[in-house]
């Protein structure tokens, strides 16, 4: 082979120069597009990831802790905070609405106790933790012993449709704002859903165990119980007023702060009248003072005094301030007994072991919307009361069209009332003593006239009270007497709820709960 011809064969074999040049061009360009393309897809993960944390969809399904071993999420943990933070702020504020006073209501990061430094929030917490373990406890139990979610369906549905309601009313703007408002940030709609599946399914077993140990105490248990706890058991008929110290304010009409020792004189003096008007009502009373009178003459709230309330020693809150008092009184004895924020006038009419027997009835509740005002008062227009009774009074007619039995109106119970606490058995409560319900209830019930197979016309609760913690209207119907009497039913509930105590006691000891850094992300 010629040098001329194999030159042209090396020329022909290898890559023109032009032509490599290209394609290492086109290569490199190839390149950067791909590394282009690699940072754009990095950039919109980055920016996906960002959105979907900002969302609370991670943290909400981090694991928050355990219960008995089991994997407690940040969104189960902000169920159980906000409904111990919830149930407390409603029963403060009722408490305080009670006496007549404006609520104040602690912020989460207040101190709850003074001695050890613990917060609202650490309280709420702490709650929150030990209602995680009795709830598991109860529904591991409940599913070994072949309860299943489709026995709470009803009840589950009632509930999930309450939230939406008090969500269309809050204000908030959408079920998903309301959601976080009420149960904390990384709250989820799935996340809610199983709890209060959870809760209602070992509620349920909770009230069946309840129910089988209140069935079990033999009469001498009870008699036994009786000649320990008389206190406990006797009937106190009483008239109590209560009046509040006038309200000392803190600030000059220019908001600058006043003088701490004129402010605490000036409460010792405000505390000093409200002492001086109890007395007086005490001695107004005992000349025959009506009590309504006395109630409109000294500017009393109504719903903190009571005209011969008839109570079980048990049912007489431990924690008000004239228990110990109404103890020690005899009848027809009266004293003045110093509060917080004023003085309470008590007065014992009788007091006596009640062999009375107690009563049963089904009841069924239809509520008037509420609404809020600008000062945060709870308001309900005449058009949400008529609409009320509108609809029981439908429900009433329904009822009188029918068979009139017990048992549909158990079944109108069931489908129309508004009573968390009966709506599922038919609005049942059995076992009632005289003075357990609101006085409107109550009177009707205990109406010497009454039959069995009664059922009453609308009654309203809340028409004129605007501290009530409910509004609307009763439909009750009359069972008749249980043939248990009102001691005896008393002792059976103490002697229940100790039991269910050291119960509780032992199944949160197999669930111990832990909790890790997470946990923190509940607000």
């Amino acid at each position: 082979m010629s040098a001329s011809r194999e030159k042209k064969q090396r020329q022909g074999i290898g890559p023109d120069p032009k032509a490599a040049k290209a394609q290492k061009e086109q290569a490199d360009r190839r390149r950067k597009t791909i590394i282009y393309s690699i940072a754009a897809v990095v950039a919109a993960l980055a920016v996906a990831a960002l959105l979907v944390w900002s969302s609370g969809f991670v943290q909400s399904r981090m694991t928050a802790g355990t219960v008995g071993g089991e994997k407690m999420s940040v969104a189960d943990l902000s169920y159980h905070y906000h409904t111990a933070r919830n149930n407390y702020l409603e029963q403060l504020y009722l408490m305080y609405a009670q006496m007549g006073l404006t609520p104040n209501l602690p912020a989460d990061t207040d101190v709850y106790d003074q001695e050890s430094g613990k917060t609202y929030h650490d309280y709420y917490m702490e709650t929150a933790l030990d209602n995680a373990s009795f709830i598991t406890a109860l529904y591991n139990e409940a599913v070994a012993n072949g309860y299943k979610t489709a026995d709470v369906k009803d009840e589950v549905d009632a509930r999930m449709e309450e939230i939406r309601s008090e969500a269309a009313s809050s204000g908030a703007g959408s079920y998903g704002a309301y959601l976080k408002a009420a149960y904390g940030t990384y709250i989820t709609r799935g996340a809610l859903k199983a709890q209060v599946e959870r809760t209602a399914l070992a509620n349920k077993y909770y009230s069946d165990h309840q129910q089988e140990l209140m069935d079990a105490y033999t009469p001498e248990q009870l008699d036994d119980y009786l000649a320990e706890h008389h206190d406990d058991l006797d009937t106190f008929e009483y008239t109590v007023f209560y009046v509040a110290a006038p309200t000392v304010e803190t600030k000059d009409a220019d908001g600058n702060d006043i003088d701490e020792e004129i402010v605490d004189q000036r409460k010792e003096e405000a505390m000093e009248q409200a002492k001086a008007d109890a007395e007086e009502i005490l001695l107004e009373y005992a000349d025959g003072g009506d009590f309504d009178g006395i109630v409109e003459d000294f500017g009393l709230t109504e719903t903190s005094c009571q005209d011969h309330a008839s109570r079980v020693g048990s049912q007489i809150n431990a924690s008000l301030v004239y228990h110990d008092k109404l103890m020690e009184l005899k009848e027809g004895e009266s004293a003045v007994v110093e509060a917080t924020s004023g003085y309470y006038a008590v007065v014992l009419h009788s007091r006596a072991l009640d062999t009375s027997s107690t009563r049963s009835v089904r009841h069924i509740l239809i509520t008037a919307e509420t609404s809020t005002d600008a000062d945060g008062k709870t308001v309900v227009t005449d058009e949400a009361w008529a609409a009320a009774l509108e609809k029981i009074q439908e429900v009433k007619a329904e009822y009188e069209a029918g068979d009139k039995t017990e048992e549909s109106f158990a079944a109108l119970a069931n489908k129309y009332s508004e009573d968390g606490g009966s709506n599922t058995n038919g609005g049942l409560y059995e076992d009632v003593e005289k003075g357990r319900f609101v006085t409107e209830f109550d009177s009707w019930m205990y109406d010497e006239a009454r039959q069995p197979g009664d059922v009453s016309d609308p009654i309203a609760h809340g028409r004129d009270d605007e501290s009530s913690s409910y509004y609307g209207y009763h439909l009750i119907y009359y069972v008749g007497e249980s043939g248990k009497t009102v001691w005896e039913t008393s002792a059976k509930t103490a002697l229940c709820n100790d039991d269910l105590e050291a119960w509780r006691t032992d199944m949160t000891a197999q669930y111990p709960v832990t909790t890790n850094d997470n946990a923190k992300l509940v607000d």
